[in-house]
């Protein structure tokens, strides 16, 4: 069961879409929340994703993150992602290892201001 929370914003001054992501989600939680934030970076013109997971709970298996990175990588081809991550760590580092072999530039955080420093470097 789903209780994910989700909250999109595009910071004018950077030119970040930032995303957060909190409760527990599923597999079409999280296909449907990048999907949402690919046509948010869209809509602004921007290719920089900061994505806060530090409160989210994954409620599916490890191996459905091999089963949704296609449909992810889709949504996020064109775009460089820095991921806020919480304790939860061997899901996050699943998903940005299988992210990555899609060609997506992304890296995991432990703070906002080191993801935040990270996509203003290009």
């Amino acid at each position: 069961m789903s209780t994910l929370s989700t909250s999109i914003t595009y910071d004018e001054t950077t030119t970040l879409i930032m995303m957060t992501l909190r409760g527990k989600a599923g597999v079409d939680d999280v296909v449907n929340a990048y999907k949402a934030a690919n046509s948010y970076a869209s809509k602004h013109q921007s290719s920089k994703l900061l994505v806060d997971v530090s409160e989210l709970e994954h409620r599916f298996a490890a191996i459905d993150v091999v089963n949704i990175m296609p449909k992810v990588a889709h949504h996020v081809k064109n775009m460089k992602i820095a991921r806020v991550v919480g304790i939860e760590g061997f899901m996050h580092d699943l998903f940005l290892q299988k992210v990555q072999r899609f060609g997506i530039n992304a890296e995991n955080f432990e703070c906002f201001k080191s993801a935040k420093e990270w996509l203003s470097k290009s």
